[in-house]
């Protein structure tokens, strides 16, 4: 067990850095640390949610799965929220698939502790509530724009925010992994990938992305990237829930 206060000053989690000393105080004996690797699936569609995660870094996709197989990205999150929103909800079966992109730094906790801070109907609660409104806008954003976008604005919004969370300009993404993503051809993909790299916007080889201008790939990324960052940016910002509060 860690000391309560700098337990709670390296946490770079947004909710759980605005939780007031008496709900921190009761989910800290209960903190586990975990580094999850790109590529390590948290949960499938269907599993049961014995932990919830609480992201301090990186990036978490969560992919809908069709019953033949088939995955499309339809958000994500990382340091500003959570892994495990149904079981708070009192739905403990997870709907999507929740997949690692970029390696997470993460604070591990049983749902049966979170459940029961969530349910005493305090700050904890509060702010994962905002969080959803967060979630919503982000799957009907999504929506949108794997229906009416083109594929290249997809793609270079979705490498915007892989740099962003990782940090990393070098991006270890094969053709098929990134049809997952999106979903979409295999074939569309490579025709795009060589079209950027045309472009001076990024250098491809096989399974390998450089991003050569984040610049110009941010610019062609559809209008999606900034409204779903600005939605994080309103709720990591929100002045009912400062950082640490005790009220």
């Amino acid at each position: 067990m860690h000391d309560t206060p700098d337990f709670r000053l390296s946490l770079e989690n947004r909710i759980l850095s605005a939780l007031p000393g008496a709900e921190i105080k009761f989910l800290a004996p209960h903190f586990e640390r975990a580094t999850l690797s790109p590529g390590y699936m948290l949960y499938q569609a269907g599993d049961s949610i014995p932990h919830i995660y609480f992201p301090n870094s990186g990036m978490i996709s969560l992919l809908s799965v069709t019953e033949q197989g088939q995955t499309v990205e339809v958000g994500f999150t990382g340091y500003e929220g959570l892994v495990g929103i149904p079981a708070l909800l009192g739905q403990n079966e997870m709907p999507y698939q929740a997949l690692t992109q970029a390696e997470s730094d993460c604070i591990r906790i049983d749902t049966k502790f979170a459940l029961d801070l969530f349910n005493k109907c305090g700050v904890f609660h509060k702010i994962v509530l905002r969080y959803m409104a967060v979630i919503v806008k982000q799957l009907s954003q999504t929506c949108i724009c794997n229906n009416f976008h083109k594929i290249e604005a997809r793609l270079c919004r979705w490498m915007t925010v892989m740099f962003e969370r990782s940090g990393n300009k070098h991006l270890l993404l094969t053709q098929e992994f990134l049809a997952h993503m999106l979903g979409v051809q295999r074939t569309s993909i490579g025709l795009i990938a060589n079209s950027l790299q045309e472009k001076g916007i990024i250098r491809y080889r096989r399974g390998k992305i450089e991003i050569v201008d984040y610049k110009k790939l941010k610019n062609s990324a559809c209008e999606c990237f900034s409204i779903i960052k600005q939605e994080q940016k309103n709720f990591i910002e929100d002045e009912k829930f400062s950082v640490m509060s005790d009220k």
